[in-house]
């Protein structure tokens, strides 16, 4: 029975079928799940091989052992870091999924240890120097960043402390302000909530505040030497996007007056345009 059959069978058979099976290491079969991820058809690579892993996460199936087997695939092949820069080919599914993988597999104790320093600083990699920011395709779930988003903020919420990262992370969100696509389903609520969390982790008001100015400053600063472009353009629906949603954010959450305040009037001074 080849992957494709046996992963079908294990779905269609529940959790029973899936229990009996991965009584047994099953290393080599490990191996191939951590494979499928790269396969460009959608229906194995989503449909079949990513629903089975979720399906063992949920109910529990894999051992520790089985799980580590898994990560330690991941990290072997480099899948979250793959093809890293590349636009409009497979590989950004590849990136997006592995960055599922890690946040659905990693236990707390490899989240708070060095295993879950070295994937902060890939995923941190990743959301900085990702090009492709599709989101939902006809080929399937391409949401580098949005997935990037969601590991980091599971990441940085077991630490006591996130100030270490928060220049790092602050960095990684501005750069997808100048890239060459708009956001379309929802990345900005991924972003803001990792703003969210640094500031509850004690990131001090002033240093988003700062970094808020700095991205006007880079806007204003495009303005003047470009005009009208479409670069300008975009970064500037990106922006706009992204600091309404803050805004309205901390509003409703009553949070953050000074920071709610300055936003406002770049908010009020940017729509004008």
């Amino acid at each position: 029975m080849d992957f494709l059959e046996q992963s079908t069978q294990l779905l269609e058979g529940g959790v029973t079928a899936q229990r009996e099976f991965f009584q047994q290491a099953q290393t080599d079969f490990l191996h191939t799940m951590v494979q499928e991820i790269e396969n460009e058809n959608p229906q194995v690579r989503d449909e079949i091989n990513y629903r089975l892993l979720v399906d063992l996460v949920q109910y529990r199936v894999l051992s520790e052992l089985q799980s580590e087997v898994i990560i330690n695939e991941l990290l072997n092949r480099n899948l979250l870091l793959k093809s890293i820069g590349y636009q409009n080919d497979s590989s950004v599914f590849t990136r997006a999924l592995s960055a599922d993988w890690y946040r659905l597999l990693l236990t707390d104790d490899q989240i708070s240890g060095e295993l879950g320093q070295k994937i902060l600083k890939d995923a941190i990699k990743l959301m900085n120097d990702e090009q492709d920011l599709r989101a939902y395709t006809a080929q399937g779930l391409a949401y580098s960043v949005g997935n990037s988003a969601l590991l980091i903020y599971v990441l940085l919420d077991a630490q006591d402390n996130s100030n270490e990262h928060a220049a790092a992370v602050l960095t990684a969100i501005q750069s997808n302000f100048w890239k060459s696509n708009v956001f379309t389903d929802d990345e900005e609520e991924r972003l803001i909530a990792l703003i969210q969390l640094l500031l509850n982790k004690g990131c001090a008001e002033e240093i988003v505040i700062e970094w808020i100015e700095q991205i006007f400053d880079r806007l204003e600063l495009i303005s003047q030497v470009e005009g009208f472009s479409p670069k300008l353009l975009k970064s500037r629906t990106q922006i706009l996007n992204f600091m309404k949603s803050l805004y309205f954010d901390l509003k409703f959450k009553n949070k953050n007056p000074k920071l709610q305040s300055i936003i406002s009037i770049f908010i009020q001074k940017w729509n004008r345009l």
